[in-house]
């Protein structure tokens, strides 16, 4: 019985870790929160995968929009 709730609790505590990192597919789908992201990790007060992830997806839309341009779209 004390090993099943010792299991138990490791488990609970384990589950309120740190979560995965937001993708880079959600960061393209919602651009703002990305360009956020992106300010808070330059300030240092935002760092690990999401930074390299909203980083990826700002310049990718900025990228399409200036091919966008440079096309006459």
């Amino acid at each position: 019985m004390r090993a099943i709730m010792t299991l138990a609790i490791a488990v609970t505590l384990a589950a309120c870790g740190r979560s995965e990192p937001r993708s880079l597919q959600y960061f393209e789908s919602h651009l703002e929160e990305a360009r956020d992201i992106v300010a808070a990790c330059e300030d240092d007060t935002h760092r690990g995968d999401e930074c390299q992830n909203a980083s990826i997806a700002v310049e990718t839309a900025e990228a399409r929009e200036k091919f966008k341009r440079f096309r006459g779209k």
